[in-house]
């Protein structure tokens, strides 16, 4: 891809776990009017791409019938039955489903309903100005998600097996790699249990101003 092209970017949106830590489905804990996984979909949906790709697993009819039909309209759903094998097949079912003249893929976790959609488009902007094969979100110097993928290194991450993400091939990357700086802590700010979720309601999100 040439720097300053306009790619087309496909959104990849990671919810097939079955939250063993949290003891229920992150995905459809209540987060203001609204759900964790709804709230990610919402976000993903007002960025800049061409299609969003939802990878269920655990629960993944519970999560359909309880998700609004207005939001599903338009994403294609995917059903990782081998999500008990780790992220790595929930990767390699997500890109399988991809649209063959999509440039590249934004990985995004389910669990991070707090990235703003300004952040993802940036993070895009950044991808189609570089012409980057990795681009990679920072914030305050720590690195978050999502990243996102060029097409040409899809194939190393559709070979990962068990529960690791695409960062297992970045150091096959390293000149290939940006890293943009955003101003959204949201990137770093994920659901993992009860204590996380539970302090997110009480306290929200740090702002990014202090």
């Amino acid at each position: 891809m040439k720097p300053g092209s306009l790619a087309r970017v496909s959104a990849v949106i990671l919810a097939a776990g079955s939250s063993t830590r949290m003891g229920e489905a992150k995905q459809l804990l209540p987060l203001g009017d609204s759900t964790v996984l709804a709230h990610t979909i919402a976000n993903a949906r007002d960025a800049e791409v061409h299609e969003i790709v939802l990878v269920l697993g655990s629960s993944a009819e519970t999560i359909r019938r309880e998700l609004p039909d207005a939001l599903l309209a338009g994403l294609k759903v995917v059903v990782n039955e081998e999500y008990t094998k780790g992220m790595a097949s929930s990767l390699r079912a997500a890109l399988s489903a991809l649209h063959p003249r999509s440039d590249g893929a934004l990985i995004i976790l389910g669990d991070q309903p707090f990235i703003r959609c300004q952040t993802l488009n940036q993070i895009i902007q950044a991808y189609r100005d570089s012409g980057a094969r990795i681009v990679i979100p920072s914030y305050q110097g720590s690195r978050g998600n999502p990243v996102l993928l060029h097409r040409s290194v899809f194939s190393e991450v559709m070979a990962l097996e068990g529960d690791i993400g695409c960062r297992a091939i970045f150091k096959n990357h390293l000149d290939g790699i940006v890293k943009v700086e955003v101003e959204d802590i949201g990137i770093l700010v994920d659901i993992d249990n009860q204590e996380d979720y539970e302090r997110l309601r009480r306290e929200g999100v740090p702002s990014t101003d202090e």
